[in-house]
């Protein structure tokens, strides 16, 4: 067996980031179907339908950086699914919301979001799911102590060297 193969199949993140590559690309393939990313199909699913998002809470939702949204914003606004409203008396504050197209389009995802999941949950029995949830829970926290650890090592170091 090839070696990186051996070490992938025993290292966690290797795994899931397999497994989001494929949801990825599944996604992807359906948005394209109606002209879009899975990017934007995921910033329709932030949006308010009604009253519209902060832009400053659209990429935090994502699990995006800014710079990367704005593309992906300018990008919907050319295919006529958001619109920029200032607000009436923060004039600094701007909402993205949604047109009638884009209102349609988030329909599209959230249908296509459902179809996924559905399919998933009828192949995973739920004692599984709920172990499933459990350790990405204990994933995430797993990684935050360590960003936590990681940081006081680069503080010390910084300190040590100053």
């Amino acid at each position: 067996m090839d070696d990186f193969i051996k070490l992938a199949d025993e290292v966690i993140i290797h795994k899931i980031r397999s497994a989001w590559h494929e949801i990825a690309r599944v996604y992807n393939e359906m948005a394209s179907e109606y002209g879009i990313t899975l990017s934007m199909g995921f910033a329709l699913l932030t949006l308010y339908e009604e009253e519209g998002t902060p832009v400053t809470k659209i990429a935090p939702r994502m699990g995006m950086e800014p710079n990367s949204l704005s593309r992906t914003l300018k990008n919907m606004e050319d295919k006529g699914m958001i619109f920029r409203k200032k607000d009436k008396t923060d004039k600094r504050k701007v909402y993205i919301c949604l047109t009638e197209h884009g209102k349609q389009m988030r329909k599209i995802a959230l249908k296509a979001v459902y179809r996924l999941n559905d399919a998933i949950i009828e192949d995973i029995p739920q004692e599984k799911l709920n172990a499933f949830f459990e350790v990405i829970h204990q994933v995430s926290g797993s990684v935050e102590k360590f960003r936590e650890d990681m940081n006081n090592q680069l503080s010390e170091y910084n300190a040590l060297r100053n």
